[in-house]
């Protein structure tokens, strides 16, 4: 699992890439803790994850939880669709650079905010 952050003064990007499974998920909560106190405002990047499990998404609840609305996934891969859609089945994603909202709540996710 490789976490970068980019960006400088209010606009950054939290990048991940690799693996956001249960194995890697002290270092990614370790980094969304620290990204949290140093950047109130965040945007992410899931586009270069090729593995995701339910820790994974578990982090991103959090993290989306955390951060409200100043956290903005503004990127994911096709294995992250595909496992909030096997999770989530009402889930509904939008392509980046379409119009719409890049994640439309479905009733079972409205606690989780993703």
């Amino acid at each position: 699992m490789k976490i970068t952050l980019n960006g400088v003064g209010n606009n950054h990007c939290l990048v991940f890439e690799g693996k956001m499974t249960c194995k890697f998920a002290r270092e990614i909560e370790n980094s969304i803790i620290d990204m949290m106190r140093r950047h109130p405002k965040i945007n992410v990047d899931l586009s270069r994850v090729h593995e995701i499990d339910r820790c994974g998404v578990h982090l991103l609840s959090v993290l989306k939880s955390f951060g409200g609305e100043a956290v903005k996934i503004i990127a994911t891969s096709p294995e992250v669709e595909i496992t909030l859609h096997h999770l989530y089945p009402l889930h509904q994603h939008v392509r980046p650079g379409s119009n719409g909202s890049k994640f439309r709540k479905a009733p079972a996710l409205q606690s989780a905010s993703l």
